[in-house]
């Protein structure tokens, strides 16, 4: 027997109509937590490429005093060249050094004016092959003969070490604690959006009972009588999905660009790709959520 695809979509358009009211709430559910959802995997991209690039940023470096031996130096440069996590060891001079931060405050050249001399001191920095182990390379600092010896302080050597103690790991804690909130939200919104299908879907079932007993009577078939309301569910999905890769797309076009300059200091992007899967992600998680709220509908209401 074939399939009548147009009379299923005619069925869940008329009960679209019928019950506008419940259907307009189960879009705008679904929508909202369609877009929570594409807005979390938005941020999360954007966290990630914000991490990753401070990561690469992320040296270590060594102050050193201004009465340290040049062997003690030598010795501890020597060292960490052979480290396995470093990439390159730099001696910063104390010439360097104050270049570097002339050039820093050249917008308030009287900080510069106002030195006695040249106070800065020299230091090692320490590029990293891998900054998540980063401890390694520390523990290699900390154990050697020549760091106390050349650390400014002499007398605390740990304050000579600088490595952005804390970013990445205060970064990581905000933003996971962000991301947990977004899933239960979407969580709890997934399950209302459940509810107004539901809820749809039972309205409708409840409206055509005569028409449907009239179908049992006839011999149509379970499938026959339940496709029109998972349609009706999917279409109420697709529907709320729909607008929220709309809207995800708008703020991309609008809002990105911008966000682009105000942050032009952290390289981060999304890619077509990206709002691609995002999309996708949302479609497949709307047809199940529509379909779902349908298949409990009829579990309960339609006792077929």
């Amino acid at each position: 027997m074939s399939i009548n695809v147009g009379y299923f979509i005619s069925e869940a358009a008329t009960s679209f109509r019928r019950n506008w009211v419940m259907t307009f709430g189960g879009i705008a559910t679904i929508f909202l937590s369609l877009l929570l959802m594409g807005s979390a995997l938005l941020m999360n991209s954007l966290v990630t490429d914000m991490v990753g690039d401070i990561e690469s940023r992320i040296n270590i470096q060594v102050w050193i005093n201004d009465n340290a031996e040049d062997v003690d130096i030598d010795g501890l440069q020597t060292i960490l060249q052979n480290t396995e996590n470093v990439q390159s060891v730099h001696l910063v001079s104390k010439d360097e050094a104050l270049q570097r931060f002339t050039y820093m405050t050249q917008d308030s050249p009287e900080i510069v004016e106002q030195l006695q001399g040249n106070p800065l001191p020299r230091s090692l920095e320490i590029e990293l092959v891998d900054t998540q182990d980063i401890d390694s390379v520390l523990t290699v600092i900390r154990n050697s003969e020549q760091f106390p010896l050349v650390a400014d302080p002499p007398a605390d050597p740990e304050r000579a070490l600088s490595y952005g103690q804390g970013i990445v790991e205060s970064l990581l804690s905000a933003t996971q604690t962000a991301r947990y909130a977004g899933i239960a939200l979407v969580g709890i919104l997934a399950v209302v959006s459940l509810i107004f299908i539901n809820n749809t879907i039972r309205l409708a079932i409840y409206a055509r009972r005569n028409e449907l007993s009239i179908m049992r009577l006839v011999g149509a078939s379970n499938g026959f009588i339940r496709a029109p309301f998972i349609l009706e569910g999917i279409l109420q999905a697709l529907v709320g999905a729909i607008l929220a890769i709309l809207v995800l797309l708008a703020i991309k076009s609008f809002a990105f660009p911008g966000l682009q300059q105000t942050l032009a200091f952290i390289q981060f992007s999304f890619t077509n790709t990206l709002m691609t899967h995002i999309a996708l992600v949302l479609l497949v998680s709307g047809i199940i959520i529509g379909a779902l709220g349908a298949i409990i509908a009829m579990r309960k209401y339609l006792k077929i």
